[in-house]
């Protein structure tokens, strides 16, 4: 009886760190977003040809920059953002429509997004809800060149 009731002891506390663990490693939304935005969209865009693939780029305009945007969480997958060379306030997020889709710590609709930022040395993690969408880019496919 005294083992039975050590296993069940045992048992309980092991739950219970299971639990608590779980629980710590789902990121935390921030309530105030960091940044205020001007433009936030997303437009979907095809390459013309089957090699060059289609995705969607979401894009983020700054009206300052205060922090350092990292990643955006957007239709299940993950993206680095990425600064325009031509304007600092201006981030892209860049996804490919062929990449799987990842697990993710967010239930997002899809017209929402999450970005994450470094501040203190810590990640934290903001929503921005109701982005717009944008015409479609499809570029011309390249007319084949005809061998020599």
């Amino acid at each position: 009886m005294k083992i039975f009731r050590n296993i069940l002891v045992f048992s309980l506390l092991l739950a219970c760190v299971v639990t608590l663990v779980q629980c710590s490693s789902i990121p935390k939304l921030e309530k105030n977003r960091p940044l205020t935005f001007e433009t936030v969209y997303y437009q979907k865009w095809n390459a013309g040809t089957q090699e060059g693939g289609s995705g969607i780029n979401v894009y983020l305009q700054s009206k300052k920059s205060s922090v350092q945007l990292d990643s955006i969480y957007f239709r299940g997958h993950k993206a680095k953002l990425q600064p325009d060379a031509n304007n600092s306030l201006l981030y892209v997020g860049r996804f490919k429509s062929n990449d799987n889709t990842s697990n993710l710590p967010f239930k997002l609709e899809d017209d929402e997004c999450v970005v994450s930022y470094v501040k203190a040395n810590k990640v934290r993690y903001f929503k921005i809800s109701n982005l717009n969408e944008r015409k479609s880019l499809n570029y011309p496919s390249a007319s084949p060149k005809p061998f020599p």
